[in-house]
C-alpha cells in the first residue's frame, strides 16, 4: 500500500494556502535498474482537488513529473473547516485519495 497523501491547508482571511504531497514513484519507463533492465513506467495520470465535495482543480500529469510530487496553490473564498479532497489515478489503474480541513493560519 502506498504512503498516505499529505495535505496541509491553512486559511488567512478568505484565502487558503494548500500544499499536497503525493507519495508515488513516478517512473518514466526510461530509467534502468542496477542490472540494466528498464524500470516499467508507473506514473500519476490525473489529479482532482475538490473543495467541500466540488471539483476545483483537475490536472493531467505525465512522465516528466518527479517522484513524490509536491503541489502548492491558493484558493480564494475558503474558511476554516472547509473540506479539501485530493484524488489521483495512475497509468496502472491504482488510485489514492485523502481529505483534510482548512485550519486557521
Amino acid at each position: 500500500m502506498p504512503d498516505p497523501i499529505k495535505i496541509r491547508a491553512t486559511v488567512k482571511g478568505d484565502e487558503g494556502e494548500v500544499r499536497v504531497l503525493l507519495p508515488h514513484p513516478m517512473e518514466s519507463g526510461q530509467r534502468r535498474d542496477a542490472a540494466g533492465q528498464l524500470i516499467p513506467a508507473h506514473y500519476i495520470t490525473s489529479v482532482i482537488v475538490s473543495l467541500n465535495g466540488k471539483p476545483v482543480i483537475e490536472g493531467a500529469l505525465g512522465t516528466a513529473v518527479s517522484a513524490n510530487p509536491l503541489f502548492a496553490f491558493q484558493l480564494a473564498g475558503v474558511k476554516a473547516g472547509d473540506r479539501l479532497g485530493v484524488a489521483w489515478v495512475d497509468n496502472k489503474g491504482q488510485r489514492g485519495s485523502a481529505e483534510g480541513s482548512f485550519a486557521a493560519g
